[in-house]
């Protein structure tokens, strides 16, 4: 059954979950409260989380990849609401084949229900201000996989390039928009891409290989 919000809020930890099990759900809903999370709705598909979003904004929103009415129209409904909320997707690494998809539908990252639950709300905390992540056991589902002989990096278009060489000179999402004249919203998506077609973890990692093979 679905849940409204409650009546406090703990800014940067609201969370609104979609997960079709009902048992697991409430299970989910423990371990996100245990871990200082405030669930404001939850529900067992993704009919009405567009909707509950849109009328009492979370801080992340997160959802089963598996969910009835969750695909990637959805994610990019829901990243386009007011306030840039960040999307979470969540789902078991053996059928992670279209979250590269989601990422470039706007989704903030992806996390493998796999993972242990200090690691999962460790995770989500990072997406929900603002980072950009992907469960290392799903890295290769979003990368896609560069054909033999291909870098990785070939794979990026022009502007892509330009995003990974100021990540990697440390750059801030401000920073890049304001050098590449774009908006913070459009770097986020760039990061999302880069992260998909590279198989990386997070803005860190994309960093760290940039500096690793000389593309600054």
């Amino acid at each position: 059954m679905d849940r409204p919000a409650g009546p406090d809020s703990m800014p940067g930890r609201r969370v609104a979950l979609v997960h079709h099990n009902t048992l697991l759900r409430e299970g989910l809903c423990r371990i996100l409260v245990e871990g200082g999370f405030e669930v404001i709705w939850q529900g067992g598909d993704g009919v009405r989380v567009y909707e509950a979003a849109r009328n009492i904004p979370p801080d992340v929103i997160l959802i089963e990849w598996e969910a009835p009415d969750v695909d990637v129209a959805l994610v990019e409904r829901l990243a386009a609401l007011p306030g840039n909320t960040p999307v979470v997707v969540m789902t078991r690494p053996d059928i992670a084949d279209h979250l590269s998809s989601a990422l470039e539908a706007g989704a903030a990252g992806c996390l493998s229900v796999n993972l242990e639950p200090r690691d999962f709300l460790s995770g989500l905390g990072m997406l929900a201000h603002g980072d950009i992540l992907v469960s290392r056991e799903m890295t290769a589902a979003v990368g896609g996989g560069a054909t033999e002989g291909e870098r990785s990096e070939e794979r990026l278009t022009c502007r892509e390039m330009e995003v990974l060489r100021a990540l990697a000179r440390g750059a801030t999402n401000q920073e890049i928009a304001e050098e590449l004249f774009i908006s913070k919203h459009t770097v986020k998506i760039h990061v999302r891409r880069i992260l998909a077609k590279m198989g990386l973890r997070n803005r860190q990692q994309a960093a760290a290989y940039a500096a690793a093979e000389g593309l600054v």
